[in-house]
């Protein structure tokens, strides 16, 4: 009973739309007028060419015995059929897709067959009408019956095929996609002069944001995993796309249209809208808070993969942003992944869970690595500062979740890779002592406990593993410097654990070091990469030197 309920409003919503809806009305008025066009063109050249034909070949048709009667009665059972399959495999289809009856009524080739349908219809019953009043149609019918309804059965159960083939979510979230390609591609042939109506702005504003609103309800509603990573993926593609056109389009584009004052995702930003509208960044600042709240189903849910390819795309997205040097635009996505680092740490600290984080600290690396491909020297060095801060929530959460000391490791490994690509990429030697000692807070994060600190780091080495990995690195490129700089940093241990325990730590650190290869042997996320592993041991009886002079040098300086 509850299907037959639903296939009724369903037909009655498709029925409403065909007669009410703006671009439905455009298709009735462009099918209609084609019709009486084609229907005066086969009367006047067409017709004569066939009769003539037909007398050529030996038939001698009698026009006057042919029955008009019928001719209603088909058309309307094929209306019937295309209209009732149509009702039917939307509805059906709106069950796993939502909102697919109104992506379908704004759909040409839908509106076009329904009205074309309608229109064969109209025209048997005017021919009948006609036939009755004595009017000579007898072209008018043969056009009918010839063409019209043979180009109608030709077509329409291969209409019907290719609406039930379009209905799957894949191709859905395609349409949805391509039509924001669409706009896009309209707004940047205008240029940054071009000017748009009032009404083509809201109504552009408008058909994007309902766009949007329609993947993150997809993204919602779906069970499946590829078409939620097919979402991802096209909004991330999408705003890559956007931001490389945004050059192109017109400043009144910017403006944000009421409607857009009252979408859900701006509510709460009322304050800040002229900031967003004077930053144009109005449509990634949509996607990225839509995109972030489905992050956080995606923690509650566990599912690790689709919530790591969020952080992956806002990663990608930010990389566009520096190639086209969108300075608020990278701001913008520094912030929201912070956001989701808040997200991550505090689903981790709940559940004792660092997955999330081990993904997302990953991203950001390469986030950072993309800063500093483009020397955002500014930008590097505050987002190294937020690696330092979130260390320290990760160390102050561990007695809570231990799990999350590994995150410390990761962090970690990503400054390590950053400071060797700072200095192959030649920066300023004071800018990258100050790096370098933000690296080596890791392990003297502010406030210790000492107690807990030598409980700490007597059990987990994988912080000064990565230290002396980077100055094994630096005696590699014969950079004593900072080699000396890690080495003099090591010796803190030395007060902190005392002679035989920091002498045993170290022993461990370089045995690790020597003989560990570049895979572990179990597998993550990330592949099998040991972050550990240094190509550089034939440096570590160097280091061991410098560890050795350093140590005698601060003997000497305590008085006797």
């Amino acid at each position: 009973m509850r299907e037959s309920v639903n296939l009724t409003q369903s037909f009655s919503r498709i029925l409403r739309a065909l007669l009410t809806r703006s671009r439905s009305q455009y298709a009735a008025l462009m099918v209609f007028s084609g019709m009486l066009l084609a229907d005066f063109l086969f009367r006047i050249y067409l017709f004569p060419l066939y009769n003539n034909f037909l007398l050529k070949i030996g038939a001698n048709p009698v026009w006057s015995d042919l029955d008009v009667g019928f001719a209603p009665i088909v058309w309307l059972s094929f209306f019937a059929i295309i209209l009732g399959s149509l009702t039917i495999v939307i509805t059906f289809a709106s069950q796993n897709v939502p909102k697919l009856i109104d992506l379908y009524m704004d759909h040409w080739p839908s509106l076009f067959f329904v009205w074309w349908a309608a229109a064969c219809l109209i025209h048997a019953f005017t021919i009948k009408i006609l036939s009755e009043a004595g009017v000579e149609i007898v072209s008018s019918l043969i056009f009918n019956y010839h063409v019209l309804l043979a180009v109608s059965l030709v077509i329409g159960f291969p209409f019907v095929l290719s609406i039930l083939k379009s209905t799957k979510t894949s191709n859905v979230i395609e349409n949805l996609l391509q039509g924001s390609y669409a706009k896009f591609k309209r707004l940047a042939k205008k240029g940054p002069t071009g000017i748009i109506s009032p009404e083509e702005h809201a109504k552009i504003q408008y058909q994007l944001f309902e766009e949007l609103n329609q993947l993150m309800d997809l993204l919602v509603f779906v069970p499946y995993k590829e078409p939620k990573s097919q979402i991802i993926e096209g909004i991330g593609e999408l705003l890559r796309y956007y931001v490389k056109l945004k050059p192109k389009f017109p400043e009144d584009f910017y403006k944000i249209d009421q409607q857009i004052h009252d979408d859900i995702s701006f509510r709460t930003l009322k304050s800040l809208l002229a900031e967003v509208e004077k930053s144009h960044t109005f449509y990634e600042q949509k996607s990225f808070r839509m995109i972030g709240n489905v992050y956080n189903v995606f923690l509650d849910k566990g599912e690790f993969d689709l919530s790591t390819l969020c952080v992956e795309q806002l990663s990608q997205v930010g990389k566009t942003a520096m190639e086209c040097d969108d300075q608020e635009l990278i701001e913008v996505i520094t912030v929201r992944l912070n956001t989701y680092f808040r997200f991550a740490l505090k689903h981790g600290q709940h559940n004792n869970e660092p997955r999330n984080l081990y993904n997302l600290v990953f991203h950001y690396g390469q986030f950072l690595s993309y800063l500093v491909e483009h020397r955002q020297v500014d930008r590097v060095k505050t987002c190294i500062g937020y690696f330092v801060f979130y260390g320290q929530q990760c160390f102050n959460a561990i007695p809570r979740a231990r799990s999350l000391a590994f995150i410390l490791d990761i962090l970690a490994s990503e400054m390590q890779k950053l400071m060797q690509i700072i200095y192959q990429n030649n920066w300023e030697r004071k800018l990258q002592q100050e790096l370098l000692q933000k690296f080596l807070l890791f392990d003297n994060f502010q406030d210790m406990d000492k107690e807990i600190a030598i409980q700490f780091f007597s059990q987990n080495h994988g912080i000064r593993l990565l230290h002396i990995g980077l100055a094994l690195f630096y005696l590699n490129q014969n950079e004593k410097e900072f080699a000396e700089t890690i080495a003099k940093d090591t010796l803190q241990d030395l007060l902190l654990l005392g002679e035989p325990l920091f002498s045993k730590t170290m022993d461990t650190i370089f045995a690790r070091l020597q003989y560990s290869g570049a895979k572990f042997w179990e597998d993550t996320d990330r592949g099998n990469v040991n972050i550990y592993y240094t190509p550089y041991q034939y440096e570590i009886e160097y280091f061991k030197k410098l560890q050795v002079k350093f140590k005698l040098e601060s003997q000497k300086k305590i008085p006797a």
